[in-house]
């Protein structure tokens, strides 16, 4: 495992995972590489290539989201809020005697760019393969990938100056794509979820009925809202 974290990883900086993700992913994820929108978020990009693509949209669409949810998650967090004060005025009515702590938990749901950003930028290269592998799962899934398909991503990572050993680590990730429960095993936080997703979404042809099946059963397992979802289709609709 921490051989093929370590050359995904190596992949990534020398910009030739970008080049098998667009073999693997197709137009979709090529579009969203070298879309207009794409191509202003700089050093990154230069750096993470798809990876950034992916990670950018992911922000851009919880950005989306949490904006346009901001009145409805106010509230929530407000009644979380009074909620939480009462059951402290509650217990503390009960036992005056007990020692002053932190008796309730408030903490509004909002998680920063950084983090989508530590994702693919994380130096284990533990995430940059989930993505790499949530692409490869949502390519098979709609059935694109046929023997012929394949045959012409082996032949380009052929060209690649790798050791037999790494091609070989490539080879078994394109034969053994992940199943969806074992993608969700991998899937450490709400952040690298959200970037699951979207990186599904960037590989699939959604013009197959198959597809959308995947991607339902994927948010469902991911729990992501259904607004998010939209958000998260929105976005790469607009930057590609």
């Amino acid at each position: 495992m921490k051989d093929l974290q370590k050359l995904v990883g190596s992949l990534n900086k020398s910009g030739a995972l970008s080049g098998f993700l667009g073999g693997v992913a197709g137009g979709g994820l090529t579009s969203l590489i070298s879309g207009k929108k794409s191509k202003k978020t700089g050093k990154k990009a230069v750096k993470y290539g798809a990876l950034a693509a992916v990670g950018g949209l992911a922000w851009k669409a919880y950005k989306e989201y949490s904006e346009q949810n901001k009145a409805a998650q106010q509230q929530a967090d407000s009644r979380a809020y009074d909620n939480a004060m009462n059951k402290r005025s509650h217990n503390q009515a009960r036992q005056e005697h007990t020692p002053q702590g932190r008796t309730f938990d408030f903490t509004p749901a909002y998680m920063p760019e950084q983090s989508f950003e530590q994702v693919v930028e994380d130096e284990s290269g533990s995430g940059q393969l989930i993505i790499m592998r949530a692409m490869i799962a949502a390519a098979y899934a709609d059935g694109h990938i046929d023997e012929t398909e394949r045959q012409k991503i082996f032949a380009q990572v052929e060209t690649m100056e790798l050791t037999v050993n790494e091609k070989a680590m490539l080879f078994d990730e394109l034969r053994k794509p992940m199943t969806l429960s074992e993608l969700m095993q991998s899937v450490p936080d709400a952040q690298t979820g959200i970037e699951v997703y979207a990186a599904s979404v960037s590989a699939i042809d959604l013009n197959q009925p198959i597809s959308g099946q995947y991607l339902e059963a994927l948010a469902n397992q991911l729990c992501l809202p259904r607004e998010l979802v939209q958000s998260i289709h929105h976005q790469l609709t607009i930057q590609a």
